[in-house]
């Protein structure tokens, strides 16, 4: 029995609903019911935090979640073994996952992304869109904004990735499912998706060729009186496997921008970036000057997803700086953006425009992950300076320089 035959023992349709509608919707329509009927809404997270226990068990397995469910034992035992404890429909639902999707988590991206479009439709089908006008730019210009609550918008908003105008706060989380979470497999995210839904936000939009305003970068920014939530304090991001990179001389660059007292200064080089940033956390004076930054997204068509990065980070970057955080905590993946910041540092200005803290391979990939801080007075003013020719032209030397020094 296929696993629609058998989820259809549960929910039984008419064959002619099952050829009007591809198997994956379906799939995802026998989901949304069984959690509507039974209130499993965790059901998700509970066959993976099952599924991980088993893994782990079994072998001492490292990484992210991408890595640990597209292993070898989680081939083997995902969609096969009993899910002990769990309804038995669980493991049906497993099974479904697997066969539409690849996998358990994919099918849980998926289906908070249904979820939205659902709940987009629904408000489109209520005539919101001719209550709330959707949000308009020029043609092909960019503008950016910062908004405190996105919870409280009610304006409508075009995205990259579905052809309807919805609110802020769902083009967001839809816009993080979509970069995040299915492209670049951070599926950590899906335990998270409500910090994309409300607080403080920055928006790139342009305009299409109609004046619709189209969502083209976003990110979250959470200020001091947030850090509870701050990923950078995350027991993942404050481990052993993170390579703390602190001299004195970064440590001069910090104390320069006038946010830390005196204490801040070590006897000797911190020893992990645990001992560091208990440090900084200590020492800071102005806790307004000081904000994480999270979830940067671009999104568009590959051609053009570079300039949007450029782009994005040069009006970020201006508008902390003119609302007065100082210092903005970044975790970046992307190496484009380091080799950049590392040609700017290279420069020689008075103050750095970022600062690495610590390092690590996160993924065993080759591709690593940063931890460090924007300081965005010194940023702003050099990515005025630097067009996207600039911006490309450095990373490209940047990038032969560095394979240079390797093969030496």
């Amino acid at each position: 029995m296929s696993p629609i035959d058998s989820l259809m023992t549960y929910f039984p349709i008419k064959s002619a609903d099952f050829h009007s509608l591809s198997q994956k919707q379906l799939g995802l329509d026998f989901i949304h019911t069984y959690i509507h009927q039974n209130g499993g809404c965790d059901i998700f997270s509970k066959i993976v935090s099952h599924r991980m226990a088993q893994i782990q068990t079994c072998e001492n397995y490292s990484g992210n979640l991408h890595q640990i469910f597209t292993s070898d034992i989680a081939n083997q035992i995902c969609g096969y073994e009993p899910l002990d404890g769990l309804p038995a429909v669980y493991l049906d639902i497993e099974k479904l996952a697997i066969s539409l999707f690849g996998n358990i988590l994919y099918c849980w991206a998926e289906y908070e992304s249904y979820k939205i479009i659902s709940r987009v439709q629904q408000y489109q089908n209520n005539h919101m869109a001719a209550l709330n006008k959707v949000h308009t730019c020029a043609p092909n210009e960019f503008i950016s904004e910062i908004v405190m609550h996105i919870e409280k918008d009610e304006r409508l908003f075009m995205t990259h990735h579905y052809n309807k105008p919805m609110l802020l706060s769902d083009a967001i989380v839809l816009t993080n499912i979509e970069t995040f979470i299915k492209e670049q497999h951070w599926y950590e995210m899906l335990y998270y998706l409500e910090l994309s839904q409300k607080g403080q936000h920055f928006i790139m939009l342009q305009g299409d060729e109609s004046g619709l305003a189209i969502i083209t970068s976003t990110a979250l920014l959470q200020g001091w009186e947030k850090r509870d939530n701050w990923l950078t304090f995350d027991p993942f991001f404050q481990n052993n496997g993170w390579q703390v990179d602190i001299n004195e001389k970064k440590l001069n660059m910090l104390r320069q921008t006038s946010i830390f007292s005196d204490m801040f200064h070590f006897t000797q080089t911190p020893s992990c970036v645990l001992e560091f940033e208990l440090l900084l956390v200590k020492s800071l004076i102005d806790e307004k000057a000081i904000c994480e930054i999270l979830r940067l997204t671009v999104s568009g068509s590959s051609a053009k997803r570079q300039f949007f990065l450029y782009q994005s980070q040069k009006m970020l970057a201006q508008k902390l700086s003119e609302q007065g955080n100082t210092l903005a905590l970044t975790i970046i993946e992307q190496p484009s953006m380091i080799l950049f910041y590392q040609a700017l540092n290279s420069e020689g200005h008075t103050i750095s425009p970022y600062i690495n803290t610590s390092y690590q391979d996160v993924n065993s990939n080759g591709i690593i992950t940063y931890k460090g801080l924007w300081l965005t007075k010194s940023l702003n003013e050099l990515f005025q300076k630097n067009s996207f020719k600039d911006y490309k032209k450095k990373i490209i030397q940047m990038r032969k320089s560095t394979k240079e020094i390797t093969n030496v």
